[in-house]
This record gives structure tokens, sequence and C-alpha cells, in this order.
């Protein structure tokens, strides 16, 4: 492997898109690549890709658990700075990541994810929290799920990241709990600096997160309308389709990660394009350490 470069295991590494990825950050020197997963079937399919493995190390696995347990232990040894999953199941990928005696997930830590947008009309990156993992977060989750956004957004250059706590509405209703999460939010921001030097302000409608006119329309004063850099979601049902409402605008680019274990993880959807994968993969490997 070459000296100085990250190095990413690929689980389940018998992966067209995968290989591809592989392919294309290699080609820059970014990388290495442990793979785990079917040695013959790795070989085959980046045959048939023209994928040159003469310089990857393959590690030989049975089956998708003996696949993601390995790469896990490379982790744990500090061999591994990303994990990607390849052609796994997803609950064979996750139930390592979550599994205590392998010590991947700090205690305490939250898993969530974050994905980073690229829109035409919005003047820069924008980052959506939670989008895949977590369903239902109470305000505890909340804070972690936040605290990993405002990471990422700190290892892309962002030295004061503006979060929007985005609600159905602007007012603080006990009927509405994401309200009065948001609320507890900003008061515990204002009061403790849990989130450093963070500006987190709310509960704000995707209007205004968005829009300095419609927060200014509707007489709401802020740092953050119209500049946010995170969107904080209330729950899985309001933030998976908003991210996929958005990506789906023409024009705009996306990528996705899971943040909160030791190392960041590249854990895309079945229909995620080349493309997406390898922003994924780019977006990993700025946040690793």
């Amino acid at each position: 492997m070459h000296e100085y470069t990250k190095t990413v295991a690929i689980v389940g590494a018998a992966h067209a898109e995968s290989l591809l990825c592989m392919a294309e950050l290699r080609e820059e020197h970014l990388v290495d690549f442990l793979l785990f997963g079917d040695q013959d079937r790795i070989c085959e399919i980046a045959g048939q890709l023209n994928i040159d493995l003469a310089n990857s190390i393959i590690v030989p696995t049975h089956d998708d658990e003996q696949a993601a347990l390995l790469a896990t232990e490379a982790v744990v040894a500090g061999t591994v700075q990303v994990l990607m999953k390849g052609s796994v199941h997803t609950a064979d990928f996750v139930r390592c990541i979550l599994n205590k005696e392998m010590g991947l997930l700090p205690e305490g830590g939250v898993l969530s994810h974050v994905a980073r947008v690229e829109l035409p009309w919005y003047p820069k990156p924008l980052l959506i929290t939670d989008a895949a993992i977590n369903i239902q977060p109470d305000f505890d989750r909340k804070v972690g799920m936040v605290k990993n956004a405002i990471r990422v957004a700190r290892a892309l250059g962002v030295v004061q990241p503006k979060v929007a706590v985005v609600c159905p509405v602007e007012t603080v209703n006990p009927r509405i709990p994401s309200t009065t999460d948001a609320a507890q939010l900003v008061f515990l921001q204002r009061n403790t600096s849990v989130f450093e030097n963070a500006v987190v302000e709310g509960p704000f409608a995707l209007d205004v997160a968005l829009s300095a006119r419609a927060a200014h329309i509707k007489g709401l004063l802020g740092e953050v309308p119209g500049d946010a850099d995170i969107l904080l979601l209330p729950n899985l049902d309001a933030a998976n389709p908003t991210l996929k409402a958005l990506t789906a605008y023409p024009g705009s680019t996306s990528a996705g990660i899971v943040m909160g274990a030791r190392i960041p993880i590249v854990l895309t959807s079945r229909s995620d394009l080349k493309d997406v994968r390898v922003a994924s993969l780019r977006l990993a490997l700025a946040v690793s350490t």
C-alpha cells in the first residue's frame, strides 16, 4: 500500500458499482483499498469491467457476515479509515458496527446519516440529517445528530456552521414535539455552547431555512434563514422525502455518509448511481482522520 494514504474497506466487494468507485479514486492516488468478499466473484467482476486488481488486497470471506466482521476488525486494528458497503446485506453490515464488543460506536455515541447536497439555486452546499438511520429521534438523539453534522461541516471548511431546526411551523407548540425539541436545542446552545461556535436556530419551516425572503415576509429574524449550512429534520418521514425531492431537482448533486462511529461509513442506496457513490466516498475521506 502507498505510504500516507487512507485505506477504505469495501465490505462485499463483489459489486460492480463499488469496484468502479475504487478504480476512479485509485487512479487519482487518493486511497488504498481492502476488498472483503468472495475472491473468485471479485476477480470475475473486475475482469468484466477491465479493472486491474494487481495492487489491491483481497481478503477472502465465506459470506456477508464474515466480510463485515473482518472489515470491522480491520477498523479496530487501525488499518482502515473508511468503511464502504458493497454487496453485503445492510443488516449484517450494521450489526457489526453496533456490536459493543467491537467498540466502533463510542459510549453514548449516535449513528446518523448526513447528506451533502448541492443545488443550483442555493448559494452553498447543504447538509441534511437524518434521511436514513434515525426513525423518530428524541431530543438526546437529535443532539448527537447535530454534533455529527457539524463535524462534517467543519471537515468541509465551514468555520461556524449554521443549523436550522426544521419543523412544520415556526412557533413552539407542545402538540408538535419537533417544535419543543427545536426550542430546547436553541436554548442548549445559547446556554452551554455544546455545539461550540455553531449557530442553532428554530423552529423554522423549510422555506424559512432556505430563504431569507421567506423569513422577512414572515417577520422572522436570525443568522440562519436563507444561509443554513445544516438542516435538522424532525424524523425519517420528513427527512427522507425532503432529501429525495431536493436531489431530484435538475442540476443537483448529492452524497451521503453515516457518522457517529469511530470512522465514517459509506452506506449508499441500491438505486444510487456511480457518481453518488464516488461523491459519498470522497465525502467520507474528507471527514476521516
